[in-house]
């Protein structure tokens, strides 16, 4: 399948990196994965989930602005996929609850539209790596395996 670019979902954290900025420790390398999404290097997904919450955690950022969170997101939404979470994950989240019920719908849907990769700054999410599932990563190891 030559040619079929990876189909890589972005966690919440990782575009909240992006939004917020340099004040976040994976900021540099969840910059540099937007950047590969923007040069078309894999196709990036994000949910309408994340949008909503990375709006909510970054005007409670020191120094952000409800005017530069639109701008930036408008910009994002121009080279990243935005997809939906659905009934069914929400029910596979509410029937295998873990410590984190937004982690638990994201990371169904993920699995559910067969993305290859999650990254995740989280390092409780690389836990639930799973043999059928995509891979989880952090955003510096995807940086890694792309080297």
């Amino acid at each position: 399948m030559a040619g079929v670019k990876q189909r890589i979902f972005f966690d919440t954290n990782v575009l909240v990196d992006v939004l917020v900025g340099g004040t976040r420790p994976a900021f540099k390398s969840s910059m540099k994965l937007f950047q590969a999404a923007r040069a078309g290097l894999f196709e990036a997904f994000i949910t309408t989930q994340s949008i909503i919450d990375a709006e909510f955690i970054s005007h409670r950022s020191p120094g952000s602005e409800t005017p530069d969170f639109y701008k930036k997101m408008l910009f994002i939404m121009t080279f990243v996929n935005v997809t939906q979470i659905d009934g069914l994950s929400i029910r596979e989240a509410l029937k295998n609850p873990s410590w984190d019920f937004e982690d638990d719908a994201q990371f169904f849907q993920a699995d559910s539209e067969g993305f290859d990769v999650v990254v995740t700054s989280d390092r409780r999410v690389l836990s639930r790596q799973d043999a059928d599932g995509p891979l989880f990563l952090t955003p510096e190891g995807l940086i890694e395996k792309m080297s």
